[in-house]
């Protein structure tokens, strides 16, 4: 049998998540049939079925389900054995953390507010996308990420660092875009755009007992796209807070869902990181700086509130 390569088992891994090729090759920048093909001479170097293919869907194989879990191990173990060759070689890697573009400017603040201690491994921010936040860490390519994502794997670990509240994105001359908050009885009849390739929590079912707000909408792949949808009146928009601001778009208003189910955005690194000492200070010190930015929002929101005693006055 032919060895293995790990580039490989990072294709098969991102299939067996995504349960489906498309999503899979979006999520790892590549070709859908490059990715087929890899995956095809994956198994051949098995000498068995990994994947079961059906229109729309993935799934696994019983040898299928055993590579998986050894799979994740051998790319985390990959990850590490470079992290100590560099660490031998003197050239250490400074502390990674990687996370969605929409999450930039929190990425940002915890980066560089973790640097202002003067640790003896500084870090650096990276911005990828929703989708390939797994594959960084496993990789090695991160140390640390910011996700939204269901954490089932054991190879993982994670602390939630904010519980954020859906926000519905709508053009402003939507009759509802100027609202302070809309329900989600609010949005029985309107289309809301499905995603392409993204595992986004905000969106995941086990959020939602009752289904998702409003009927399905148009799918799209990216912002622009997601963007243009709204934009033009054709469907409105699930979000989370810090994605709404990033569209920056004048046009576009971001409306809370004031019955939405609210959202963790966590730090997850591997479990068994050859950097944890490391890792968990910086996920101590990121916990002490979103736990601060709860507190200012708090005092902001009550300062916003009309004194109860002072209106009751004649």
């Amino acid at each position: 049998m032919a060895d293995m390569e790990i580039r490989q088992l990072r294709y098969f891994i991102a299939v067996a998540e995504e349960h489906n090729f498309t999503r899979a090759a979006a999520r790892l920048a590549m070709t859908q049939p490059a990715l087929s093909r890899a995956i095809r001479a994956l198994e051949r170097d098995v000498g068995a079925r990994l994947l079961v293919r059906a229109p729309g869907d993935v799934s696994l194989t019983p040898a299928g389900e055993v590579l998986l879990g050894e799979a994740r191990t051998l790319v985390a173990q990959a990850g590490h054995a470079l992290s100590r060759a560099r660490r031998a070689a003197g050239t250490q890697a400074p502390l990674t953390v990687t996370g969605p573009g929409c999450d930039a400017s929190l990425l940002n603040e915890l980066v560089r507010s973790y640097n202002e201690t003067e640790p003896q491994m500084p870090g650096q921010a990276v911005v990828g996308n929703a989708g390939d936040q797994f594959d960084r860490l496993r990789s090695g390519a991160a140390d640390v990420a910011l996700l939204r994502a269901s954490l089932d794997d054991e190879t993982l670990e994670s602390v939630v660092l904010l519980m954020e509240q859906v926000h519905v994105l709508l053009a402003e001359s939507h009759p509802l875009a100027g609202r302070e908050s809309i329900a989600t009885a609010d949005l029985a009849d309107e289309p809301v755009v499905r995603w392409q390739g993204d595992n986004l929590q905000h969106m995941a079912s086990e959020l939602w007992p009752d289904g998702l707000p409003g009927r399905p909408g148009p799918e799209v792949s990216d912002g622009l796209q997601m963007l243009a949808v709204v934009r033009l009146g054709q469907a409105v928009v699930l979000s989370t807070p810090r994605a709404a601001a990033a569209t920056g778009s004048a046009d576009v208003r971001a409306v809370r869902l004031s019955d939405g189910p609210p959202v963790p955005l966590r730090l997850a690194w591997l479990r068994d990181h050859s950097r944890v000492r490391s890792v968990r200070r910086f996920a101590h010190h990121s916990l002490a700086v979103c736990a601060s930015r709860d507190g200012q929002a708090a005092r902001d929101r009550a300062r916003r509130q009309p004194d109860a005693g002072r209106a009751a006055r004649p």
